[in-house]
């Protein structure tokens, strides 16, 4: 009889879990009903013992409601498949964990690889398609950034390593005290100056910030949020009102210049933003809104997204089976 199939989540602690827009639970609920066996691993109890991961990790018996007992420590070699569930900021916590992960086995397949997913920072990653994205500056020179805002009068500042739109500024050209404002957006919270990004403000994002979810590269669901009244922030985390939508010609044509990249570097579950038709983010992290999406288009796309998990799976299993047979 064929071992189940063994799916490791890495996961921030359940207690912090924004339970309405968890996708990781979904996942794993879907899973379980297949009969898969899924664990669960947080970040402060992965290590590197010389050049094996390990952790100690639970396994989970249910989703609703949560229940897990303890598996001990475990080599994370053992598992068929590891997916790396930690929302950011994308800190040294964040960017050490990958270097622990890039010591997996090529047996453990990922979603995402923790190489992709270092090389790729979700708001820089879709200016290697320049001309889908509003006008964009990314910097630490303040007088770059005023002279960024002074061509375009109205902008947007994002920090680089956070999402769920946390710590996003709308400045506009008239405003008082501009240096210091921007200068305020280049500290981190640690009192440290950082690299931000400045984008052109869409004003139509009053219209939505639209949510498309690939998975290898296939769109599986999308759903438009809109934002609360007088406010230009178009996240859920935010209070945004999730409603159905369909894709542009050019978001189309657009997905289908950036699908064939998000494949080549493995970025198996991504979520791009649109606003306007313009590409705003590319989400490799722990994309989530698929229970927005379920909402709005009365679908459970978990099921997409476990059915090409478990299809590629099978299909390393396969070609290792191959490779086997004709070494034999």
């Amino acid at each position: 009889m064929n071992k189940p199939m063994s799916f490791l989540f890495l996961m921030d602690p359940y207690l912090s879990l924004n339970l309405a827009t968890e996708t990781s639970l979904l996942l794993m609920e879907e899973l379980l009903k297949r009969g898969c066996q899924v664990f669960w691993l947080e970040q402060e109890d992965i290590f590197l013992n010389k050049d094996r991961p390990y952790g100690r990790v639970d396994k989970v018996k249910s989703v609703s409601p949560l229940v897990k007992e303890a598996a001990g420590e475990v080599c994370l070699n053992e598992f068929n498949a590891l997916l790396n569930r930690l929302d950011p900021p994308f800190d040294g916590n964040y960017l050490h964990t990958g270097y622990i992960l890039d010591h997996l086995s090529d047996k453990v397949v990922q979603f995402n690889p923790s190489k992709a997913v270092r090389n790729f920072n979700e708001k820089i990653l879709p200016l290697k398609w320049p001309m889908f994205v509003p006008p964009s500056l990314v910097s630490q020179n303040v007088e770059q950034l005023l002279a960024f805002l002074r061509q375009h009068k109205e902008i947007v500042i994002k920090p680089l390593d956070d999402c769920s739109g946390r710590g996003v500024v709308k400045i506009s050209v008239d405003e008082d005290e501009l240096g210091r404002k921007l200068n305020t957006c280049l500290i981190d919270a640690h009192g440290q100056k950082r690299f931000v990004q400045a984008q052109k403000f869409l004003p139509q994002v009053k219209q939505g910030d639209k949510r498309v979810y690939l998975v290898n590269g296939e769109v599986v669901g999308l759903v438009n949020r809109i934002p609360q009244e007088g406010n230009y922030l178009a996240n859920i985390h935010q209070g945004a009102e999730c409603q159905p939508a369909k894709l542009s010609m050019r978001e189309r044509i657009i997905l289908k210049e950036v699908a064939p990249f998000l494949i080549e570097q493995e970025l198996f579950l991504v979520g791009i933003d649109f606003i306007d038709g313009f590409i705003t983010e590319i989400n490799v992290t722990s994309p989530s809104a698929v229970r927005q999406i379920n909402q709005v288009m009365a679908e459970k796309i978990q099921v997409k997204i476990v059915d090409a998990m478990i299809e590629r799976l099978e299909q390393r299993n396969n070609k290792a089976s191959l490779i086997f047979y004709h070494c034999c």
